[in-house]
């Protein structure tokens, strides 16, 4: 990324921001509430476009690439993480994981063996058919990492991932970010405001009022 800008109205979140990420990389990216950590993931992530600068993903423009190539990309090539983990209440966990899959055309049956093999990874193959509000905050992160895996993408954008858990349970949430990079070989974004988790990866990068230092 080179020269990103991106306003909304006359405000400017994002000042011209360069990043560049590695294949295979952990990266931090650390900064305050308010600091564009979040408006930033969501142009990485291609859910959001600058309004100027220039955008490469795998050396391809990313900014030449119209709303239904970006959606493809999306899909294939990354994997999203959230705080609020952002699961669908009214279906099961093994549902919740499957839901990728549908929109990129995977088989029924291949999508329930994916989403079995997947909670099984996180741990949770007894809670498969249970709802997201019979879940602890724990269990539903690491669904929603699930989820993230479901169309096996290079990338995992993580945004304040372990943010709504308490110590204990957001260091289990971190060790399976760090076993996806390392075992996994999975390119990790990690969204912080926490200095000792930033600290933890490969790469730290701060951002203060839209600015990479």
């Amino acid at each position: 990324m080179r020269g990103i800008v991106k306003k909304f109205g006359p405000v400017t979140v994002l000042p011209g921001s360069d990043l560049e990420v590695e294949e295979g990389e952990f990266l931090a990216i650390e900064g305050q509430s308010g600091s564009g950590k979040s408006t930033l993931m969501n142009i990485i992530g291609l859910l959001d476009r600058p309004t100027s600068g220039s955008y490469f993903l795998g050396g391809e423009d990313m900014l030449e690439s119209s709303d239904d190539e970006l959606a493809r990309l999306r899909a294939d090539n990354i994997g999203f993480v959230f705080q609020n983990f952002n699961l669908i209440g009214r279906i099961t966990a093994q549902k919740n994981v499957e839901m990728p899959m549908i929109y990129a055309g995977v088989s029924a049956s291949e999508r329930s063996r994916r989403a079995a093999e997947l909670l099984e990874m996180m741990g949770l193959s007894s809670h498969r058919d249970h709802l997201p509000n019979e879940l602890s905050g724990g269990q539903k992160q690491r669904v929603a990492i699930a989820r993230a895996l479901a169309n096996s993408p290079e990338i995992i954008l993580a945004d304040e991932p372990t943010g709504a858990l308490d110590s204990t349970t957001g260091r289990v949430v971190m060790d399976l970010f760090h076993s996806l990079n390392r075992d996994h070989g999975k390119t990790v974004v990690f969204i912080t405001h926490n200095p000792n988790l930033a600290a933890e990866c490969s790469r730290k990068v701060v951002m203060v009022d839209g600015a990479i230092l």
